[in-house]
């Protein structure tokens, strides 16, 4: 069985993640979301602040940033100093 490492070495498309958010929650919860984390390929923390951009920002937007970052990391998007996929 192949576990996941806490940090995946990647950083999040909206930059430098400095803000916390700490809750408490019950253990069935808390095992529901390590399950669907694993089935995502992905440690708690990173899927459960996924789901947290999805539910500020919304999908499309969300989707449109790690796409431009994508373009960028195969060199086919714009500049690095263009404000695509920037939060307003």
């Amino acid at each position: 069985m192949t576990v996941p490492m806490s940090r995946s070495g990647h950083t999040g498309p909206l930059g430098k993640l400095t803000a916390e958010i700490k809750i408490r929650t019950d253990e069935d919860t808390k095992e529901g979301l390590e399950r669907m984390a694993r089935s995502a390929g992905l440690s708690l923390a990173e899927y459960v602040r996924d789901l947290l951009m999805v539910h500020a920002h919304g999908y499309e937007y969300v989707a449109s940033l790690y796409a431009a970052r994508l373009s960028r990391v195969a060199g086919l998007g714009a500049a690095s100093g263009s404000k695509e996929g920037t939060l307003p």
